[in-house]
């Protein structure tokens, strides 16, 4: 028994990517994946694994030996942006949105679309498609999953946070006017993360951070810090989070509160090399930041190539 169990805790907590030297927490890996230009990123801590999406080609592809490896390919995604793994139920949860720049983009459905797509960990069969908006100033954009297998979900421009259950049945959370797109422009909602009794996610136009109590959602409260313009966010336990700003200044700003969120203050920064930084992901070698190229994408070209820097 105890050998089974230290097996088991050596599967868990070993990561497999490794760089050219052997090291098994590489500090950069250089990834390829045709004009794949992925926003969001995961861990399957199951298969020591990242997991990443794409703005173009609406897909989940494994990251394996810098490789990526089409693990999700379902026509119903368009744009494929924020990731949460499951391992527990052994699902991949995938927020579903249009951008315009994608292969299966269409008028219809750009900037006017939100979903969540439940796949299976393993073989990426799908589980639950949940369409959560349609029509006009709709944008999935990021999705936090609790401990008992509820999703929620952000959309950048209605500014409403859809909560799913692990069934797959959808109901708005809250909708507030200081969540939605400004009027000065840039996102509304935009990463979230579960801190326990409440959800903090990312304001990214407005500049700030919105706190939504679980027992009234209503009562959204907003942080404002010298964050810029945050983007993904990842918690680090209830009271300290880590986020990307994707500001010219390219950084992470790691904060944290002393007052169950009604202030922050920032305890690190970091200066980030890479272009376009959008998220974050947690591995026992610990945090990677993501960038997928982006900035080339939104300047009318392709690139292969993604980025996961240790941070």
């Amino acid at each position: 028994m105890t050998r089974i169990l230290i097996s088991l805790l050596l599967l868990v907590f070993t990561p497999a990517t490794a760089d050219a030297a052997g090291s098994p927490c590489p500090p950069v890996i250089t990834g390829n994946g045709p004009s794949l230009h992925p926003e969001g990123v995961a861990y399957d801590p199951l298969r020591r694994q990242f997991l990443v999406g794409s703005v173009t080609h609406g897909t989940v592809s494994r990251v394996v030996g810098g490789q990526a490896r089409t693990l999700v390919d379902d026509p119903w995604l368009i744009t494929t942006m924020g990731l949460a793994v499951d391992a527990r139920r052994g699902r991949v949860l995938v927020a579903n949105a249009d951008l315009g720049l994608a292969d299966r983009s269409k008028p219809e459905t750009t900037r006017a679309f939100a979903g969540l797509g439940i796949y299976d960990l393993r073989t990426g069969k799908a589980i639950h498609r949940v369409t959560l908006a349609t029509g006009p100033g709709h944008f999935a954009n990021d999705v936090a999953l609790a401990p008992d297998g509820t999703a929620f979900v952000t959309d950048s421009i209605s500014g409403t946070v859809h909560r799913v259950t692990p069934n797959g049945r959808a109901t708005p959370l809250v909708q507030h006017p200081d969540l939605a797109q400004p009027p000065t422009g840039g996102w509304g909602l935009n990463g979230i993360v579960y801190v326990g009794d409440k959800l903090v996610a990312a304001l990214s136009g407005a500049r700030k951070l919105a706190v939504i109590p679980l027992s009234n959602p209503r009562d959204v409260t907003t942080v404002t810090a010298p964050i810029g313009a945050p983007d993904g966010l990842l918690a680090l336990g209830r009271n300290r989070l880590l986020l990307v700003d994707n500001t010219a200044a390219n950084r992470l700003v790691e904060v944290r509160t002393q007052d169950r969120w009604q202030t922050v203050e920032i305890v690190n920064e970091t200066a980030w090399p890479d272009k376009a930084p959008t998220t974050l992901a947690q591995t026992p070698c610990g945090v990677y930041a993501l960038a997928g190229r982006l900035d080339v994408l939104q300047s009318g070209a392709r690139s292969d190539e993604f980025v996961l820097r240790k941070a």
